[in-house]
């Protein structure tokens, strides 16, 4: 009985580690995203890319 807790156990840190990178995956993206609809930063961003060469 302690093997089935076991595994049901490792289930449960499995879903919740997922869980918590789906989250954090999410929350990058909308990151990003909000970042992405100030103008005045995407212009920035592409004038120093564009300084590189």
């Amino acid at each position: 009985m302690d093997d089935t807790n076991a595994v049901s156990g490792e289930r449960q840190k499995s879903h919740a580690n997922r869980a918590l990178l789906g989250l954090a995956l999410a929350f990058a993206l909308g990151g990003v995203f909000y970042l992405y609809s100030n103008p005045q930063l995407v212009i920035m961003l592409t004038d120093q890319l564009w300084a590189c060469f």
